[in-house]
């Protein structure tokens, strides 16, 4: 990437040390670091350069405790590189899924941005083996063109489907998931479809059918639903599947493989099971994911999906520091990227898993600004809410935004990270535009 890319956001002295007061109001700076202005006058700061920060009359700074905006949280506002007004700017918070700017840039930048993941398609005595790499869009579709691609090989028969995990190794699920049934909570690995959701409807009369036209009905899908109310679903299969030889979401990825084959005219015979690929053995057909990782960021920001953001995660830590991928890479190796693009900011970022899933990841508005600065290329990604380019982070007691105000081409970084039980980030994003506005 271009080194301008990878440069820090010039703040300034951030309201801390040159806080001068116009002769009609008062300011004071909070031990929080926020600077609080009278109703009546407005707050001149002087940074390193002759920039100064305006903060308009309408709602200053100290209304927003009295108005119950933020009882505990932190934001900040900026334009051409100055911030405008602020709050506990060196406090960090628990993001949730705005930290996936984090892990969507590292993968922009580690993997690059072209970057496809391989799946391997090998042949043993009529078993087919099938080795992933964490390509996170197999999607019912694209397993079905590479059905497709095989029977235009020559492939007519197989008698067993192995899967092939080696390439991760995982202890565990991401810190911050769950056992629930919500899709959210799904396991990361090797080899999964459908982002490892499974959806499926109960008919009023209890019948289980397909939740979607381009997947077929699976075994796994009747089982899980005699345990599922009538209605649309879309759900972790880990919930419901217990015991047998291979894990819920490895049934998921081979059920879903044997329908396709049979459906593309290959007759599959033999049982689903866990495998290595035998040593030197060629691959058949080597598949490269049809999205690129850009494609997957967009994908990933949209949706602001968990598994493919972990997916990124994963891959991104081994790519850095060898195969096979583990948690503990993942996290080795964001810290090493933190620290080599935002050396100053290296302490404020934590991460524990990349989806914003965890509430031991914290992040501080001021490192925050940062990422968005380095992400201002990729800000098209990003997708808008009333015009405006942001991420949203939310979990139980967690409200936050991070994007850009302003003009497309030369957005201005803006975040809010709220920790308190009342969700107002919409009415301070309010204010937080109209004081951008303000700034001529």
């Amino acid at each position: 990437m271009p080194s301008a890319h990878r440069r820090s956001l010039p703040l300034p002295v951030l309201l801390l040390l040159t806080l001068l007061c116009a002769s009609t109001g008062s300011a004071r700076v909070t031990s929080t670091g926020s600077a609080q202005v009278a109703s009546t006058g407005s707050a001149r700061v002087t940074s390193t350069g002759s920039a100064h920060v305006s903060i308009p009359r309408a709602e200053p700074v100290e209304a927003l405790a009295s108005n119950n905006l933020i009882t505990h949280g932190g934001y900040a506002v900026t334009r051409d590189g100055r911030v405008l007004e602020a709050q506990a700017l060196d406090t960090a918070f628990v993001p949730a899924s705005t930290i996936k700017l984090v892990t969507c840039l590292a993968a922009l930048e580690t993997l690059g941005r072209d970057y496809r993941f391989a799946t391997g398609f090998f042949l043993n005595e009529q078993t087919l083996f099938i080795r992933g790499s964490g390509d996170p869009t197999l999607t019912s579709e694209e397993v079905a063109a590479i059905a497709a691609e095989l029977a235009r090989r020559g492939l007519r028969q197989v008698d067993g489907i192995a899967l092939d995990t080696s390439l991760f190794a995982l202890n565990g699920k991401a810190d911050g998931a769950e056992e629930s049934a919500n899709a959210y909570d799904t396991a990361n690995g090797a080899l999964a479809v459908n982002y490892n959701a499974v959806p499926l409807t109960v008919t009023d009369d209890g019948r289980v059918v397909s939740g979607e036209e381009e997947t077929p009905l699976l075994p796994l899908m009747q089982e899980i639903g005699r345990r599922l109310e009538p209605g649309s679903h879309r759900v972790n299969p880990g919930a419901f599947l217990a015991g047998g030889t291979i894990s819920p979401t490895l049934r998921y990825a081979g059920e879903l493989f044997r329908a396709m084959l049979e459906r593309a005219g290959i007759r599959v015979a033999g049982r689903i099971t866990a495998a290595r690929v035998p040593a030197g053995l060629q691959p058949f057909y080597s598949h490269s994911s049809k999205k690129t990782v850009e494609e997957m960021v967009r994908s990933c920001l949209h949706y602001s999906n968990n598994f493919l953001a972990n997916q990124l995660f994963l891959a991104a830590g081994a790519s850095s520091l060898g195969w096979p991928a583990t948690w503990d890479k993942g996290r080795q190796s964001m810290r090493a990227y933190i620290a080599a693009t935002w050396p100053q900011h290296r302490d404020s970022i934590v991460m524990a898993e990349g989806s914003g899933l965890s509430r031991r990841t914290r992040i501080t508005p001021k490192a925050m600004l940062a990422v968005l600065d380095n992400f201002r290329p990729y800000a098209g990604l990003l997708k808008t809410r009333d015009g405006i380019p942001l991420k949203t982070g939310s979990l139980a007691g967690v409200h936050c935004y991070a994007g850009y105000l302003g003009a497309a081409d030369a957005p201005d970084p803006f975040v809010i990270l709220l920790n308190q039980p009342e969700n107002t980030r919409d009415r301070l994003l309010a204010r937080l535009r109209q004081v951008h506005a303000a700034e001529r």
